[in-house]
C-alpha cells in the first residue's frame, strides 16, 4: 500500500481530485433533492392553511347570515 502512495507517476493527485469531485457532486445532488422536497411540503402546507382560512371565513359568514 505504501508503494502506491509513494508512486511518482502522479496518479494519486488526479484520483484524489476525482474522488473529491464525486463526493461534492453527490452531496450537492442530495441537498438539492432535500430542498425540492422541503419546498413541495412547504407549499402544500401554505395551500392547506389558506384553504382552512377560507373555510373559516365562509363558516363565519354563514353564521352571521343565520343570526340575522
Amino acid at each position: 500500500m505504501l508503494h502506491f502512495v509513494r508512486n511518482e507517476k502522479g496518479v494519486l493527485l488526479p484520483a484524489a481530485i476525482l474522488l473529491l469531485f464525486i463526493v461534492c457532486l453527490s452531496l450537492f445532488a442530495t441537498t438539492m433533492a432535500y430542498q425540492s422536497k422541503y419546498r413541495t411540503y412547504d407549499s402544500l402546507e401554505m395551500s392547506n392553511i389558506n384553504a382552512t382560512i377560507k373555510r373559516i371565513e365562509k363558516f363565519n359568514l354563514q353564521e352571521k347570515n343565520l343570526d340575522m
